[in-house]
């Protein structure tokens, strides 16, 4: 930075010594009601030719319209001269530069104009008048087309703008875009006279110096923009006085390309002393600092500090949002951009709003590396109670597309600061204080710790942020394979990981039960119930029970499937939690609990794992003892349990030399100080370079039990599992690790399907499937769903699901109907609860009970259901058109239900009492995809 300056003082001390052009030399007159802008051209013209040096506004006043600068020419303004553009739009020039951006794709106008020149400065004491209030708003974007702007550079070098005043733009006041080795030194900037009234705007430039400049504007003061793929980069603003109506500081909103390298700091914000009217904004102001992407773009490396604020309704503001308007006439922007690496120090800010701060990212699109310290925040507060739903029901709109502003919200749920959708975002030395008695909080988290694999080698937990029951996992080779509970959902799902952390669907175990109820939807908590998989002699057996038929097992040689047809063991009811072991004399047992839970039951088993050879001998009674897991190792058998119940217990260790006992116990695992409750239930694994871990579940209200990962090892022939916090000789749960095995990327988890091809893996059906009423094929890129008869969601024949992934997630769907069906979208977990289409609209369910919101024929119709399982809000929305979706009906809790986490997924029927046989055979609904997108 340093370089600049010195380059850029070199060519003023440089033009010192070349030729003076004085304007009126060339005719200017000190006059506003005569013309002077060929006058003030033609010394432009002439210095130009003459290799460059100064063109000298004396004292006085002089009326212009558009002129143009040119390279090496230095327009210098003495004390006491004043140039006011003309009031007329006929005495601006129309200009279009060759550099496509966002605000190029016409002809502007604009007082002071230079494109592609170098070595350019405005420079003095004086004064530049744009008069802009003459100029009437026609249109939104009008700025720079009906209504001028007083100064604006394109794609030029070495500028330097020092000491003048500048005031009463028609729209924005500078604009600087796409140009390097820009300098802004000393200016005052008054520009509070029309809409838009900014009062710099930098935009895709390189190598920016600004500092020591007094700003008064009524919309947004110092703004950084990126109208084009250009980002701003290499930007030093300081020591600076900005008064604003909006925003004080902004980095935003056009951010195609983005910011880079960015370093502000020594700035005042206050408001304005002239306070006759407003056009945009808040009296106060909207906000101090506002770092926004919207357009795909990035922002890294951007620094703040020192700042001294007063006012402003929401003083710093930190939004990650999705926009997608495109730098090209009609174009959207297709991905979401990134906002990685902010640092907000020392900044003290009084009188402020009552509103408070943000940092919001998008669910699966989450602001990164945010570092705020030494932060005093002094505002009226005053939120009551009361108005706590009305601030939960505001923030609920993620407002994705819209336009990014830090009163998009109003009060938010936090008086400090709101943060949501957010990785790594550290506070340090805050501190909130409220004129009036305030009920929030000072800060409000949510979807700010992630889940599963990092992308830096590390992984936080849960691992697998959904609903996988207590989960067994195993290693062949280097490959892992996961199962878990699937209760009344038909078709087990066996997981494949490389390392441990990133896991994705590779087949399922069985399709249906034979047996009476589940072609009724009557066993819903029953069917598989705590499953093991292991490997033994090239084959790979997976064994459940479940409460009212039995145990069962099936086998395949490839994890991948084809999976045997389930084998039936024994009959009988109230086993759980079985799992087979084989000792190294080829003798096959299988370890068991009993519905309560306990006690465990040890029985011999045939070598190919088919039939109980006796009726069990009890080896340990304990405190809900259950979830039997067998390991051999130094010649100890392990029996690996869970104790205590789901929500509240431990994982225990039995040992013994005999695999009859008598047991050893320990205690492995606990919650401790952590907020992991009930840590047990899974797989003890070793991996490839001999490290051990183990995988356990915990008990969410919403989600279910969510899968972590625990690093252990092993201290005199017993397992140490987590870290012992509290030195007690019990581990407990760790939020965050190193991964166990190294890979690179994450992986994709399966949640979405465009009916192309099969269903996808992930999808599973409520009760047996009735495979004569749905298809892939009727409509090529469709799921058909033919309608069965039903009295409510919840005894839907055929309905096809999939687990909830992600502390937040949106699913959506596209669906048609034909003759009598209800079909669309559902959300279900002890409550079942859904939004679809009808023939006479579109409707909402909710414990069985119908609902008609839209009344009309439609051929398609949109929906999506938003599910934040943090905050316990979820919400159905419905579209006519795919683009704009309005809420249908009002936001709703859930809780798992029937040992399961919530779902979502798609239904088809017809309501019982309406049907027909000629209603049934003609009645279908047909999903054209289904998309769920989750935050991790």
């Amino acid at each position: 930075m340093k370089v600049i300056v010195t380059i850029l003082a070199s060519l003023c001390i440089a033009s010192m010594h070349a030729a003076d052009f004085n304007i009126k030399s060339y005719g200017a007159k000190n006059d506003t009601t005569v013309l002077s802008t060929h006058a003030l051209q033609q010394a432009i013209d002439a210095c130009s030719a003459a290799g460059g040096g100064r063109v000298v506004v004396p004292a006085g006043i002089y009326k212009i319209g558009t002129i143009q600068l040119k390279s090496h020419v230095h327009l210098y303004l003495e004390q006491g001269a004043t140039l006011y553009g003309s009031t007329r739009l006929e005495d601006y020039i129309p200009m279009k530069s060759d550099y496509l951006s966002l605000r190029t794709q016409t002809t502007t106008i604009q007082l002071i104009y230079a494109d592609g020149v170098q070595d350019v400065s405005i420079d003095g004491l004086g004064t530049i008048d744009g008069r802009g209030r003459a100029f009437k708003k026609l249109s939104w974007n009008d700025e720079g087309i009906t209504r001028p702007h007083l100064i604006r550079f394109i794609q030029s070098q070495d500028i330097l703008v020092r000491g003048i005043t500048l005031r009463n733009s028609g729209c924005w006041m500078q604009h600087y875009l796409a140009c390097d080795r820009l300098n802004i030194d000393g200016i005052k900037v008054f520009n509070r006279n029309n809409y838009n009234n900014d009062a710099l705007d930098i935009d895709g430039c390189h190598e920016v110096i600004v500092r020591g400049m007094i700003a008064d504007s009524d919309d947004d003061g110092i703004t950084l923009k990126s109208t084009s793929p250009r980002l701003c980069e290499n930007v030093r603003i300081s020591d600076c006085v900005v008064s604003s109506h909006c925003n004080a500081v902004k980095l935003g909103t056009e951010t195609n390309g983005g910011f880079r390298y960015i370093n502000i700091s020594g700035i005042v914000v206050k408001p304005s002393y002239n306070q006759q009217e407003k056009f945009f904004g808040q009296w106060i102001g909207s906000s101090a600092i506002s770092l926004e992407i919207v357009d795909g773009g990035v922002l890294e490396n951007v620094n703040i500090a020192d700042f001294t604020v007063e006012g402003t309704e929401s003083p710093i503001f930190v939004r990650l949002g999705n926009r997608g308007r495109g730098y090209k006439t009609g174009q959207h922007i297709d991905h979401v951009g990134s906002i990685d690496g902010v640092r907000i120090n020392n900044i003290q800010i009084r009188n402020a709003g009552s509103m408070g701060c943000s940092i919001t990212g998008l669910p699966g699109y989450p602001v990164r590396n945010v570092w705020i310290s030494n932060v005093s925040i002094h505002h009226k507060g005053g939120v009551k109670k009361d108005q706590l739903t009305e601030i939960a029901d505001s923030i609920a709109n993620e407002k994705a597309a819209d336009y990014p502003e830090a009163t998009m919200w109003g009060n938010l749920p936090a008086k400090g600061f709101f943060v949501r959708h957010a990785r790594n975002v550290q506070f340090s030395n805050i501190h909130v204080s409220t004129v009036d008695e305030d009920v929030r909080p000072d800060f409000v988290e949510v979807d700010t710790e992630g889940w599963g694999d990092q992308g830096d080698g590390t992984y936080r937990n849960p691992v697998l942020n959904a609903d996988f029951s207590d989960p067994d996992v195993i290693r062949v080779g280097n490959k892992f394979y996961m199962v878990a509970s699937d209760f009344h959902f038909m078709g087990m799902q066996v997981l494949e990981s490389d390392d441990m952390v990133n896991w994705r669907y590779i087949s399922q175990i069985y399709r249906r039960f034979n047996e009476p109820g589940w072609d009724a939807n009557l066993h819903y908590a029953g069917g598989s119930w705590a499953p093991s998989i292991r490997y033994y002699s090239g084959l790979f057996y997976v064994y459940f029970c479940t409460p009212d038929e039995g145990l069962y097992m099936s086998t395949a040689s490839n994890p991948a499937g084809p999976w045997a047809p389930l084998h039936l063991v024994k009959r009988v009811a109230k086993w759980e939690d079985p799992c087979p072991f084989w000792d190294e004399d080829g003798q096959a047992y299988i370890g068991r609990s009993q519905h309560g839970a306990g006690p465990i039951i040890v029985h011999r088993m045939s070598a190919d794992g088919k039939t109980l050879l006796d009726e069990g001998k009890t080896v340990y009674e304990g405190p809900i003892a259950e979830g039997t897991k067998f390991m051999k190792r130094n010649g100890w058998y392990y029996l690996i349990i869970p104790e205590g119940g789901v929500g509240t217990g431990w994982q225990t260790v039995l040992r013994a030399r005999n695999i009859y006992g008598p047991y050893e116990r320990r205690i492995v695992l606990e919650q401790g100080s952590t907020g992991v409750n009930g840590p047990h239930q899974g797989a003890l694994v070793d991996a490839p370079d001999g490290s051990w871990w183990f995988y356990h579940f915990q008990e969410t209200p919403v989600l279910g039990r969510v899968v972590h990962l625990q690093p252990a090892r092993w201290e005199a022939d017993w397992p140490v599992i987590g870290v012992d916090y509290d030195k007690n000789g019990i581990g407990e749960p760790v939020a965050a690790w190193k991964k166990p095995v190294s890979s690179v990327g994450t992986a994709g988890f399966q949640t979405c399907d465009d009916f192309n091809d099969a269903l996808g893996l992930h999808w599973q059906w409520n009760h047996n499937p009735v495979d004569t009423h749905w298809n892939l094929t009727d409509r090529k890129g469709w799921l058909t769903l033919k309608a069965m008869p039903a009295d409510s969601l919840k005894m839907v024949r055929n309905m096809l699901t999939q687990k909830v992934v992600g502390y937040q997630s949106e699913s959506t769907t596209k669906v048609s109907i034909k003759g009598d069906s209800y079909a669309g979208l559902f959300c279900s977990g002890k409550l079942f609860c859904g939004v679809g289409l009808c023939k006479d609209g579109v409707f909402i369910e909710f414990g069985g009970q119908r609902k008609l919101i839209a009344k009309g024929s439609y051929q398609e119709v949109w929906f999506k259901v938003t599910n934040d399982c943090e905050q316990n809000h979820h919400l159905f929305y419905y579209s006519i058109d795919g683009e704009h979706y309005q809420p249908a009906g009002s936001a709703f809790a859930m809780s798992g239900g029937y040992w399961k986490g919530i779902r979502v997924g798609l239904f088809n029927y017809i309501p019982t009492g309406k049907t027909s046989a000629k209603s049934q055979t003609s009645s279908y609904a047909q999903f054209d995809y289904f998309n769920q997108k989750f935050a991790q």
